[in-house]
């Protein structure tokens, strides 16, 4: 089997999260990670080909679906995610660039609090600097270089 490096990533990922799973006894999180993945990769997809409407109406129905799973809130959040994807439809342009404005936030914040580490640097040596004086003579011009 002869598997190129997008799809031994994703083979990785998918073990580990299997594991992961297996240690930590976390199978009632694997509906909820499907539908969210579903969803993500759904958008990923519409959006590729241009069809703005069903990308940003799937990301929100299999995030949404995912995020009620996990809080027990099912029937009734479906209810209001059908609601709110009714009173969306027609401007899922304009919600999509509020979503991705609220996530380039949230990254933005994350990256400018996250502290800064960096390696202790030896203190500069002193450079040497040349200075060079240009004049004009009669004759044209002359350059002096002093060190």
């Amino acid at each position: 089997m002869n598997l190129n490096k997008k799809q031994a990533r994703y083979a990785g990922i998918a073990l580990i999260a299997f594991g992961l799973v297996t240690i930590f006894h976390l199978w009632w999180a694997i509906p909820s990670a499907l539908l969210a993945a579903g969803g993500v990769v759904i958008y990923q997809r519409q959006k590729a080909i241009g069809r703005t409407g069903e990308a940003v109406q799937a990301a929100l129905w299999g995030l949404g679906l995912a995020v009620l799973m996990l809080v027990d809130f099912i029937f009734p959040g479906a209810l209001l995610l059908g609601g709110a994807s009714l009173l969306m439809r027609g401007r899922e342009a304009e919600v999509e660039a509020r979503a991705m404005a609220l996530v380039g936030r949230f990254s933005r914040r994350r990256a400018s609090a996250a502290p800064v580490m960096s390696a202790p640097q030896a203190p500069a040596a002193p450079q040497r600097v040349t200075i060079v004086e240009t004049r004009e003579t009669a004759s044209g011009t002359e350059t002096v270089r002093l060190s």
